[in-house]
C-alpha cells in the first residue's frame, strides 16, 4: 500500500503520535532537540522505505536503510511503537517513521517550527530589563542550540537553524528603532560565536576541496558579518543615546573575546574587529586603551590584532618594533596585515610586513591547495609591487613559484617590457595559442620581432597537424604574423627561405599549399 494511502486512512492516529512527540521533547534542551533533527534529516533524506501494513492488526512495518538498516512497528490499535534499535522511548527511527507519514499531508517544516516556537514565550520573560548583562542571558540561550550541532551534521540543517533563530530573536528586538541595530550587533555576535565550531570546521576542513555545502556555511558567516557591518555603518553614522554607553562597554569586550578565544578562519575573525573598531569606536583614547589591553593578552592571536591599530595610527616604527619581537610563522595572519596596510596605503608598513613573511613564503606556498595558487601568486606578487620591492626579488619568486606563477611572471614581463623573455617562457611552458594573452603577443611582435618567431612557428606546427582545412587557414593566418616579424626585424631572405622550406615539407598537403598560395607568403 502506498504511504498516502496509509497516511490518509491513519490520519488520527498519526496525529496522536505526532502531538506525543511534541509533548516528550523539548526545543530548548540541546540534546532533546538534536533528537528531533536527526529524526528530520533521515526523512530529508528519504532513508524511510518499504512500508508493509497489516490492515487486520492495524498494524505498520517500515524499514528505516542507511548505514545501520533499522526496522520500525507501529501499532495504530495500541498506539505502541518498537524498533529493532531497542530504545523503549521514542527513538529516531520511530520519529522518522511518524514525521515522514505525516509529511505526505503537512509541513515539517512548518510543524518544526512551531515546535520550537513553543518556548518563545518563555524566552521573552527571561529580558525584563533593557541591560548588557539581560541580553547576554537571554542571546546566549536563545543561540545555545546552535552551538550543539554536530559537525558531521549537513549544513543545510545547520543553515535552516540559523534561520530560525533569526526569526525568535526578531521578537525579542526592541520596539525603538534607536536600539534595534544595537541589539542586532549584540545577537550577531552571540549567533557567530554559537556557530563558530561548526563553520570553522566544516570550512577549513573542506578547503581545497570546495562542494555546494562548503558554500552554504561560508555564505553563512559572510552574511553574518555583512549584517554586522551594515549595523555598525548605521550606529556609527548617528549620535549615540547615554543610556546606550554600558552597551557599547560591554561589546568591545564580547568583540575582544569572541576574536581572541575563537580559533580558525583568522581573515573573518580579523575582518570583524576591524568593523567594530573602525566603525564604531574611533576616538584615539579608546583606541589606545584597546591596545593596551591587547597587549596585556596571552592568547597568541593578541599581537596581530594590536598591529591593526598601530596601521590605523600610521605607527610605523612602533608596527616595525613588534614585527621584530614576533617569531610567528603564521603568514595567513600577516598576510591580512599586509592587506590592510596596502588599502590604507601604509606602504612602507607593508614592506616591513613583506619583509617578514618572504623568509617563509616558500614553506607556505607548498601548503596550499592547488586550487589557490595561482591566486595567491598574483595577490603576493601586487603587494610587492604596491610596497615597491626590487624587480629582482620579485621575478626571483616567479622561479619558485614555477608553472603556477606563469600568469603573473607573463604580465611582469610584459609590464618592464621584456618580450624576448616573455616570449621565451611563453616557449618554455608550451602555452596554446588559444590561451595566450593575445595583446601581449601583439606587442612582442611590434617590440621584439625576431623572438617571437620561433614561438610562432610552433603554433603554425600545431595547426597543420590537425590535418584539416580549418587548421590550415589558421597556420597560414600566423604565417602571416610571423612575415610581418620578419619584415619587420629584415629577416626577408631568412623568411623567403622559410616559406619555401615549409611548403616543399608539407607538398602532399594539397589544401595547405592552396592557401598559403592563396595569401602570397613571400616577401
Amino acid at each position: 500500500m502506498r504511504v498516502e494511502r496509509i497516511s490518509y486512512l491513519y490520519e488520527e492516529q498519526i496525529s496522536d503520535f505526532i502531538d506525543d512527540i511534541q509533548n516528550s521533547f523539548r526545543s530548548d534542551v540541546p540534546k532533546e532537540a538534536m533528537e528531533i533533527r536527526k529524526a528530520l534529516s533521515i526523512v530529508r533524506l528519504g532513508a524511510v522505505t518499504e512500508y508493509a501494513l497489516s490492515s487486520s492488526e492495524n498494524r505498520l512495518e517500515a524499514q528505516i536503510s542507511g548505514m545501520q538498516p533499522e526496522t520500525v512497528e507501529l501499532s495504530f490499535h495500541t498506539m505502541k511503537t518498537a524498533c529493532t534499535c531497542n530504545e523503549p522511548n521514542w527513538c529516531i527511527h520511530k520519529m522518522a517513521v511518524v514525521l515522514h507519514l505525516y509529511s505526505q499531508f503537512h509541513s515539517l517544516i512548518d510543524w518544526n517550527h512551531q515546535w520550537q516556537q513553543i518556548d518563545s514565550g518563555q524566552m521573552s520573560l527571561t529580558m525584563p530589563e533593557r541591560t548588557p548583562e539581560a541580553w547576554n542571558r537571554s542571546l546566549a540561550k536563545l543561540t545555545a542550540p546552535l552551538s550543539n550541532i554536530d559537525v558531521n551534521e549537513n549544513p543545510h540543517i545547520f543553515v535552516h537553524e540559523a534561520s530560525l533563530l533569526d526569526e525568535k530573536a526578531a521578537s525579542l528586538s526592541p520596539f525603538e528603532w534607536e536600539w534595534k541595530p544595537l541589539f542586532d550587533l549584540f545577537y550577531r555576535l552571540h549567533l557567530l560565536d554559537a556557530g563558530w565550531q561548526y563553520a570553522h570546521h566544516y570550512i577549513e576542513a573542506s578547503a581545497g576541496n570546495f562542494s555546494y555545502r562548503h558554500w552554504q556555511i561560508r555564505m553563512w558567516v559572510n552574511e553574518q558579518l555583512a549584517k554586522i557591518q551594515d549595523q555598525a555603518n548605521l550606529l556609527g553614522s548617528k549620535h549615540r543615546l547615554f543610556e546606550t554607553d554600558v552597551f557599547y562597554t560591554q561589546l568591545k569586550t564580547s568583540v575582544r573575546r569572541f576574536v581572541l578565544q575563537h580559533e580558525g578562519l583568522f581573515e573573518d575573525r580579523f575582518y570583524l574587529y576591524e568593523i567594530f573598531w573602525t566603525s564604531l569606536f574611533k576616538e584615539k583614547a579608546t583606541r589606545e586603551k584597546e591596545l593596551s589591553g591587547l597587549m596585556s593578552e596571552n592568547e597568541p592571536d593578541a599581537n596581530f590584532f594590536a598591529a591593526l591599530f598601530h596601521l590605523l595610527s600610521g605607527d610605523v616604527e612602533a608596527l616595525s618594533d613588534m614585527v621584530e619581537q614576533m617569531d610567528d610563522k603564521r603568514i595567513g595572519h600577516w598576510m591580512k596585515l599586509s592587506e590592510k596596510a596596502a588599502e590604507l596605503e601604509e606602504y612602507k608598513a607593508l614592506s616591513i610586513l613583506l619583509s617578514r613573511i618572504l623568509p617563509h613564503i616558500e614553506e607556505y606556498y607548498e601548503q596550499l591547495s592547488k586550487h589557490d595558487r595561482s591566486y595567491f601568486i598574483r595577490h603576493f606578487d601586487g603587494l610587492l609591487e604596491d610596497s615597491d620591492f626590487p624587480e629582482e626579488q620579485r621575478e626571483s619568486l616567479f622561479m619558485m613559484f614555477g608553472k603556477d606563477g606563469l600568469d603573473t611572471y607573463a604580465d611582469f614581463l610584459v609590464e618592464h617590457g621584456r618580450y624576448a623573455d616573455w616570449a621565451a617562457l611563453m616557449h618554455r611552458y608550451n602555452v596554446s595559442y588559444d590561451s595566450m594573452e593575445m595583446d601581449a603577443l601583439k606587442m612582442a611582435a611590434l617590440e621584439a620581432p625576431a623572438a617571437v618567431l620561433p614561438l610562432l612557428h610552433n603554433f603554425a606546427m600545431g595547426y597543420i597537424a590537425e590535418k584539416n582545412r580549418h587548421g590550415y587557414r589558421r597556420a597560414v593566418k600566423i604565417f602571416k604574423t610571423m612575415k610581418s616579424c620578419s619584415k619587420r626585424s629584415g629577416k626577408i631572405d631568412f623568411w623567403n627561405r622559410y616559406v619555401d622550406t615549409i611548403r616543399n615539407e608539407h607538398r602532399r598537403l594539397r589544401a595547405l599549399s592552396e592557401e598559403m598560395e592563396r595569401s602570397n607568403l613571400h616577401l
